[in-house]
């Protein structure tokens, strides 16, 4: 059965525990699993630059993210951090990577933090599909059960979106993604053939 590797951010110090005990009884195997309060992309790149051997000694065949919420960057320079991310993912031999977003925020969270998640998620919903991963907007899930911080969740709020994330792990990847990656293997396999003809022709 598929093995997983987990990457996530304070939320996931809830959310992980709950989606390994899901997915194990259905036979998956963790194999990697970090939750860190406050990070973000660029804090996994900074104070982890070990994870890409660690997730390559790991080989998990399905990686799940959920980061988002935290950092201050944006654009190209946000960009460069999630694709270093999907990248070593995909380096470590994994088929499928699964990435939730930003959650939603109550009122009582101040209004930079809510247009962050905004922002970050309008992001992620426009790069990440386009890199082959399954992206999921977490907000639907996340409109309530926050706690008195505007942030984070109460049991009943991490169970719903435990239960979402566990569901994207047992079911097949979508038939885009499918798609993705026959078109990406078989230009790999082209470029190589091209690759072989010039230097024996040369």
């Amino acid at each position: 059965m598929p093995s997983i590797a987990l990457i996530g951010d304070s939320h996931t110090q809830v959310l992980w525990p709950l989606v390994t005990r899901a997915v194990a009884g259905a036979g998956h195997s963790v194999v990697l699993s970090e939750a860190n309060p406050g990070w973000a992309e660029a804090t996994y790149r900074q104070k982890m630059p070990d994870l890409p051997a660690r997730l390559a000694a790991a080989k998990p065949e399905i990686v799940v993210v959920e980061l988002g919420g935290n950092g201050s960057k944006t654009g190209a320079a946000y960009a460069d951090d999630v694709r270093w991310l999907v990248q070593a993912a995909r380096d470590a031999g994994a088929s499928r990577v699964i990435w939730y977003g930003p959650a939603s925020t109550a009122p009582q969270a101040s209004a930079s933090v809510a247009a962050r998640h905004q922002q970050i998620a309008n992001e992620q919903g426009s790069l990440l599909p386009s890199l082959g991963v399954e992206w999921h907007d977490s907000r639907p899930l996340t409109l309530t059960d926050q706690r008195n911080d505007g942030v984070h969740f109460t049991s009943t709020g991490y169970a719903r979106w435990a239960d979402d994330i566990t569901r994207s792990i047992l079911s097949p990847a979508p038939v885009g993604v499918n798609l993705w990656l026959l078109l990406s293997v078989s230009a790999f396999v082209i470029a190589g053939a091209i690759v072989y003809r010039v230097r024996r022709d040369g």
